[in-house]
C-alpha cells in the first residue's frame, strides 16, 4: 500500500466494497474451519453461521466515485448508523447474478476501443451502468437511445455519441495463414488469405463495399456483425475503405488485431469529396 493511498484510508477510512469483502472473508473462513474440525473430528453435529447482524456507527463520504467508510471514534455524536445483515447463499445463486468476467482481447478491449474518445471518468460512468466491454456499448447502440444512455451515465450526449461510433468501428480479429501468392492474371496475385472481421456497424442483409490498395476486396461472408473477406497478395496489410451505406465509411488496415476508423462527413478515399 502506497503511502498516498494509507493517507487516504487513514483519514476516509476504507471502501465499502473492501469492507463487505473483509467480512465475507471472515465468514469464509470461519465456515472453513468448522468444515475442516467436521471431518477432523467426524462429528455427526456441529454448528454453522446463518445471519450476520452489525450495526456500525460510521462516517460516510464519496471520494471519487468510491464510498468509503470510517467507525467513529468514543465520543463522536454525529456518525451515522449503518446496519448489515449477511445471510447464505449458494454458488449457483452467486454464478447467476455475477457480472461476466469473460476476457475480451486486450488489442479489443473497451478501453483500446475508445482511446482519445472519452475520458477516464468517462469509462468509469459507463462501467455504472454495466458496460463494461464492446460488446454491451456496442450492444447498447442498437438497443438505448442515446439521450437515455447519456442521462443515466451523466455523459454529455455528443461524448458518448464518439463512444459509440468508436466502439462500432471494424476491428481485424483474424488472418489466417497464406500460401505463396498465385498469380490470376491483370497483374494480380492471390493471397489465399481469409481476414476476419467484427463490424459492429453492418447491417443486416446488407453486404458493403470493400476497397485496398486501388482495387475492390472479395468478401466471402457477411452476416452478424462479422465479415471474411479474400485480400489479394497486394492488398495485406494495407489500409481497406470499408463502405456500410448510407454515409457510413470506415478505414481499417487488413492487419491481424487492427481496430478501424470511421471516415469524416464529406470524405471519399480519405480524401473531402
Amino acid at each position: 500500500m502506497t503511502r498516498s493511498v494509507q493517507a487516504l484510508v487513514q483519514e476516509s477510512g476504507v471502501p465499502f466494497d473492501v469492507f463487505i469483502q473483509s467480512l465475507t472473508e471472515q465468514l469464509d473462513k470461519a465456515q472453513a474451519t468448522m468444515a475442516l474440525k467436521a471431518r477432523v473430528a467426524k462429528l455427526p453435529l456441529t454448528f454453522a453461521v446463518k445471519d450476520v447482524q452489525l450495526d456500525l456507527r460510521a462516517f460516510v463520504q464519496v471520494v471519487d466515485d468510491d464510498v468509503y467508510v470510517r467507525p467513529s471514534s468514543p465520543g463522536d455524536t454525529e456518525a451515522s448508523t449503518i446496519r448489515l445483515t449477511l445471510t447464505t447463499i449458494t454458488r449457483s445463486m452467486v454464478e447467476e447474478n455475477a457480472v461476466d468476467f469473460r476476457a475480451e482481447e486486450p488489442q479489443f478491449s473497451l478501453r483500446e476501443a475508445l482511446r482519445g474518445q472519452v475520458s477516464d471518468e468517462d469509462q468509469r460512468s459507463l462501467e455504472r451502468i454495466g458496460v463494461r466491454t464492446v460488446e454491451q456499448l456496442t450492444e447498447l447502440r442498437k438497443t438505448a437511445g442515446t439521450d437515455v444512455v447519456a442521462r443515466l451515465a451523466r455523459m454529455p450526449v455528443n461524448r458518448l455519441q464518439q463512444a459509440l461510433l468508436a466502439a462500432a468501428a471494424p476491428r481485424v480479429t483474424q488472418v489466417d495463414d497464406a500460401p505463396a501468392p498465385e498469380a490470376i492474371g491483370s497483374g494480380r496475385f492471390a493471397s489465399h488469405a481469409r481476414v476476419h472481421l467484427q463490424a459492429p456497424g453492418l447491417r443486416a442483409g446488407r453486404v458493403p463495399f470493400v476497397r485496398a490498395a486501388g482495387q475492390d476486396v472479395p468478401v466471402l461472408e457477411s452476416h452478424d456483425g462479422r465479415m471474411v473477406l479474400a485480400p489479394y497478395a497486394t492488398q495485406l496489410g494495407m489500409d481497406a475503405e470499408i463502405d456500410f451505406g448510407n454515409g457510413e465509411v470506415a478505414h481499417v488496415p487488413l492487419s491481424n488485431g487492427r481496430i478501424g476508423r470511421w471516415a469524416a462527413p464529406g470524405t471519399v478515399n480519405g480524401s473531402a469529396a
